[in-house]
C-alpha cells in the first residue's frame, strides 16, 4: 500500500504536483472525474503539513464507521470530557475499541532501540493522516500512514522503513496496543456497563482479538502480511484509564540499501459480533490497496462538486477544506442512522443544531447526506418525543440527552424548505411534511401558552434564566411557517399554504413591532415580562456563579455586578411586557439573517453590532461578557450582511473564519475562535458555503420549478469567478463571471435541457447587453435564458 504524496508546505506544492496527479489516475477512475476536475482537486488532496508545531493538539483519522484521534506527535493521551478522558482513541460506535497504539523500531545489528514515541511532522490529508518521525537508527527514515476505510469497521496503519545506509538493515519492530472496549456516553441509561477486557493470541492466524467481558465488543488486529509475527509475553502496561489490557507482537523485517520496506496493520471490530469482526479484519488485508485508493477518489469528488475559482486563493483553499471537514463528521450507526455529526471530538453524534451545516450541504450539492440528517433527526425526534418536537442531542446508541431546546424544531422545518429550494424532491417533500406540521403544532400549541405566535423554551443560547420567548425561537419558527407554507402549496394543499402564510406574515410583523427595543437601536434577546427579564440577570449571574465563589476572576466579580445592577433597573420599571436586552446575545442578528427586518432598521443594528459587539473574531457569544466568539455567530453575521447587499461587510466577517483557518488541525477550524473547543465542527461550513455561493455567487434555485437566478455580489477587487459542477435538482449547472476588454462575460453550462436561467445583478443597470451573440434587452426581472450553454456579454458606457 504505498503512498507516494509528496507533502511540503502549502505554498511550495505546486512543482509536484503532476507527479502527484499521476499518483492519483487508478484511485480517480472509478468516479470518472474529468482532468480538469482531477487537478482542482490535486492541491487538497496533497495535506497539509504542521510543521512540527500543535503537537499536543488532536487531529481525526477520519471514517463513517470508524474514526481515530490521537495527538498530532503520534501518541494517545486520554483526552475529552463527554467520556471523561475516553474521546480518543478508536471509535466504533456506539462502542470504544481501543485506546491506541504505539510501536517500538529495534537494529539487530547494533541492538539499538527506539521508541517512535513523538513524530517530527505530522501531515493532515483529506483522507487520512501520517506521521514523519525522520531519521532513526542511522539514516533509517521511519513514516506512519494511517487511514480508515469508509463502510468498513476498522483501521490501516502502515509503517514505512526507507533506509538510507549502503548496508541492509534486519529489523525488529514491537507493535503494543491498549484496548478499551467500551460504551458511548450515556449508555448507561439503557443498563450498558463497561466491563473488564480480555485478549488472546491466534498463533495460527497471527493475530490478536479481544473481547469485553460482558458484552459482545471485540477488537481483531494483526500484520499484513505478519512479518514473523509472535505475541509479547507480559509487555509493559499501558498507562491509560478504562478496563482495557495491553498486548503487543514482535515482527521481524529486513530493508535493503536504499531501498524501502513497509509493515501495514489492519485493526477492526464490532459492537455486536466476534466474526464480523473477523470477517472485516480478513477483508481489510486483502483489500486495503484498493480501499485507499476508493478513498482518495471519494475526496476527490467531493472536493471536485461545486468547485469554485475565486481571487481569494486563502479562501477558496478554506471553501475546500470546509467540505472535508464535513465528510469528516459523518456518522453512520446500524440500527440508528446516517447523518451528519455536530463535532470531534466531544460532539460525533447528531444534534438538532445541525441544520445550520446542512444548508451548507445543499448549497455544495451533497443533497443525500442533507436527507439522511434530517431522516435521522426526524425519526430519533418521534420515538423520543413523538409530538412534532425536534430533539437537541442524540447519541449513537439512541440515547436522547435532552429532547429539544425550542429554536431546533423550527430550525428543521426550515431546513426542509431550503433544501427543497435546492433538490425539488416531491417525494422528500411528501415525507417530510406530516413532521413540519407536527412542528408547528407543537410550537403554537404546546410552547405558545399565551397564543401571541412566539413560541416559549430555550434557544440555541443555553443561557440559565433565558427560558422565555427568545429572538432566535420567533425569528426561526417564522422561517419554519414560511417553509411548511411553501411545502404545503406545492403538495397542492392551498387551503394549508395560505393558513401557513398568514400565520408567518402576522409573526414577522409582530417580530418587528415587539423584540425592537427603540433606546438601543436593537432587537432584544427575548419578549417578556418584567419578573421574565429579572430571572434572566439571575440566571446570567448563577451561570457565571457556577465556577464556585473561589475560582471566579475579577471579570466574573465585574459581570455579576453588572448583572446585580440590570435587575435592580429592571425591578424599578413599569410591569409590563416587552422586549428585554440583558445578555445582547448574538441571535439579535437572526431577524436580519433572515431578511425580515426592515432595510434601515437591520442596516443600523448591522453597524452597531459590527462597533460594539464584536471581538477579534467576529461577534461576542455575548456582547455584555465580551469573552467567546463561535464560527457560527461570525457566519451567521456574514450571511446577515449579505442579504442587506453588504458584500464587503460579509466577506469581513467570513475572512474573520478563514483568519482561524489550520490554527489548532492543519485543513480544519475550531468550534471556538481562534483555536479551541472541537478542532473540527460541522457548523462553520455555513459562515464559509452561505455568503459565498448564496450571495456573491447569487444563486438561488428553484429546483422544482428548474429554475435558477444568478444574482451576483462581487466583493471590492474581485472581476473573474466560476462555479462549475454545482447540483441543482437533477441538473448539474455552472457559471462564470469575467472581465475582458469587450465587458463583462457571464457563461453559463447546465447538463439537462428544459431549464431556465435568469441573471441579475448590479450590472445589468445601463449599457447593452448580447445573449449568444444577439442584443437583447433587460427587465427589472432581469435577462431569462433557456438551453444547456448560454452566454451574456454586458457592454457598459
Amino acid at each position: 500500500m504505498a503512498d507516494t504524496l509528496a507533502t511540503r508546505p502549502r505554498w511550495t506544492i505546486a512543482p509536484y504536483l503532476n507527479a502527484i496527479l499521476l499518483s492519483f489516475c487508478f484511485a480517480l477512475t472509478n468516479v470518472q472525474l474529468l482532468p480538469c476536475q482531477n487537478a482542482y482537486a490535486v492541491p487538497i488532496l496533497a495535506g497539509i503539513s504542521n510543521h512540527g508545531a500543535n503537537e499536543d493538539q488532536p487531529y481525526v483519522t477520519a471514517g463513517d464507521r470508524t474514526y481515530l484521534i490521537g495527538t498530532q506527535d503520534g501518541n494517545f493521551p486520554d483526552m475529552g470530557e463527554h467520556v471523561p478522558g475516553e474521546m480518543g482513541g478508536l471509535w466504533l460506535h456506539p462502542v470504544k475499541l481501543l485506546d491506541g497504539f504505539w510501536a517500538t523500531v529495534t537494529d539487530m545489528a547494533t541492538n539499538q532501540e527506539i521508541a517512535l514515541s513523538k513524530s517530527a511532522e505530522f501531515v493532515n490529508y483529506p483522507y487520512g493522516n501520517r506521521f514523519r518521525y525522520g531519521p532513526v537508527l542511522d539514516s533509517l527514515e521511519i513514516e506512519r500512514l494511517q487511514f480508515s476505510p469508509d463502510s468498513q469497521e476498522g483501521l490501516i496503519v502502515q509503517y514505512s522503513f526507507k533506509n538510507a545506509a549502503a548496508r541492509k538493515r534486519q529489523l525488529r519492530f514491537y507493535f503494543s496496543v491498549k484496548t478499551d472496549l467500551r460504551p458511548v456516553w450515556f449508555s448507561d441509561r439503557l443498563g450498558i456497563k463497561d466491563a473488564q477486557d480480555a485478549v488472546a493470541w491466534q498463533p495460527i492466524d497471527s493475530r490478536f482479538i479481544a473481547q469485553d467481558s460482558a458484552n459482545p465488543w471485540f477488537a481483531v488486529w494483526g500484520a499484513t502480511p505478519p512479518a514473523g509475527a509472535q505475541p509479547v509475553t507480559n509487555p509493559p502496561p499501558v498507562a491509560t484509564s478504562g478496563m482495557g489490557v495491553t498486548a503487543a507482537s514482535r515482527h521481524e523485517l529486513s530493508v535493503d540499501p536504499n531501498s524501502t520496506s513497509t509493515l501495514t496493520f489492519v485493526i477492526a471490530g464490532s459492537a455486536a459480533d466476534k466474526s464480523a469482526a473477523l470477517n472485516t479484519y480478513n477483508y481489510l488485508a486483502k483489500n486495503h490497496a484498493t480501499l485507499l485508493a476508493k478513498k482518495k477518489a471519494h475526496y476527490a469528488a467531493i472536493i471536485a462538486r461545486a468547485r469554485v475559482r475565486i481571487p481569494d486563493q486563502r479562501l477558496q483553499e478554506v471553501y475546500n477544506w470546509v467540505k472535508v471537514n464535513t465528510e469528516w463528521l459523518v456518522r453512520d450507526v446500524p440500527g440508528i442512522g446516517r447523518g451528519l455529526g455536530g463535532g470531534l471530538m466531544e460532539y460525533p453524534w447528531w444534534f438538532g443544531t445541525e441544520t445550520y451545516s446542512l444548508q451548507a450541504l445543499a448549497a455544495t450539492g451533497d443533497f443525500e447526506l442533507a436527507k439522511q440528517t434530517l431522516r435521522l433527526l426526524r425519526d430519533q425526534s418521534l420515538k423520543a418525543n413523538g409530538n412534532g418536537r425536534i430533539v437537541h442531542e442524540v447519541t449513537t446508541n439512541g440515547v436522547v440527552s435532552n429532547p429539544g431546546n425550542t429554536q431546533e424544531t423550527a430550525q428543521f422545518m426550515l431546513t426542509v424548505g431550503k433544501l427543497f429550494q435546492w433538490t425539488g424532491d416531491l417525494n422528500f417533500a411528501r415525507e417530510m411534511y406530516p413532521a413540519m406540521k407536527m412542528g408547528i403544532n407543537w410550537l403554537l400549541t404546546d410552547m405558545d401558552q399565551n397564543k401571541n405566535l412566539f413560541p416559549e423554551g430555550y434557544g440555541i443560547m443555553e443561557v440559565y434564566g433565558l427560558n422565555a420567548e427568545l429572538i432566535d425561537v420567533a425569528v426561526y419558527t417564522q422561517q419554519a411557517l414560511q417553509a411548511t407554507a411553501q411545502i404545503a402549496g406545492i403538495l397542492d394543499e392551498p387551503g394549508a399554504a395560505e393558513r401557513y402564510q398568514q400565520l408567518a406574515s402576522q409573526l414577522e410583523m409582530r417580530i418587528n413591532e415587539r423584540f425592537w427595543v427603540e433606546a438601543d437601536s436593537s432587537y432584544g434577546d427575548f419578549y417578556g415580562t418584567r419578573a421574565q427579564a429579572i430571572s434572566a440577570t439571575e440566571g446570567a449571574i448563577r451561570q457565571i456563579g457556577l465556577k464556585g465563589p473561589n475560582n471566579l476572576t475579577p471579570r466574573d466579580k465585574e459581570l455579576i455586578g453588572y448583572y446585580e445592577r440590570l435587575k435592580e433597573k429592571f425591578a424599578a420599571l413599569p410591569d409590563s411586557s416587552r422586549g428585554w436586552i440583558t445578555n445582547k446575545n448574538w441571535v439579535i442578528t437572526t431577524p436580519m439573517e433572515s431578511g425580515i427586518a426592515p432595510r434601515t432598521r437591520a442596516i443600523q443594528l448591522l453597524d452597531r453590532i459590527r462597533n460594539h459587539n464584536v471581538g477579534e473574531y467576529g461577534p461576542f457569544l455575548s456582547a455584555v461578557e465580551r469573552q467567546a466568539m463561535m464560527t457560527i455567530s461570525t457566519g451567521v453575521q456574514a450571511v446577515s450582511e449579505g442579504n442587506y447587499g453588504r458584500t464587503d461587510q460579509a466577506m469581513w466577517y467570513v475572512d474573520k473564519i478563514v483568519q482561524t483557518f489550520s490554527r489548532k488541525l492543519p485543513g480544519s477550524i475550531a468550534e471556538m475562535m481562534p483555536d479551541y473547543g472541537c478542532f473540527t465542527i460541522a457548523w462553520t461550513s455555513y459562515g464559509i458555503v452561505l455568503p459565498l455561493i448564496q450571495h456573491v455567487f447569487g444563486i438561488q434555485p428553484d429546483a422544482v420549478h428548474k429554475t435558477v437566478v444568478f444574482d451576483p455580489h462581487l466583493p471590492t477587487g474581485w472581476e473573474n469567478m466560476s462555479i462549475e459542477d454545482l447540483p441543482v435538482g437533477s441538473n448539474m449547472v455552472s457559471f462564470s463571471r469575467a472581465k475582458t476588454g469587450r465587458g463583462i462575460d457571464y457563461g453559463f453550462e447546465a447538463k439537462e435541457n428544459g431549464w431556465t436561467f435568469v441573471l441579475r445583478g448590479d450590472t445589468l443597470s445601463g449599457g447593452e447587453y448580447y445573449l449568444n451573440g444577439r442584443r437583447v434587452s433587460s427587465t427589472s426581472s432581469g435577462i431569462r435564458m433557456s438551453g444547456r450553454k448560454n452566454h451574456v456579454l454586458v457592454v457598459q458606457h
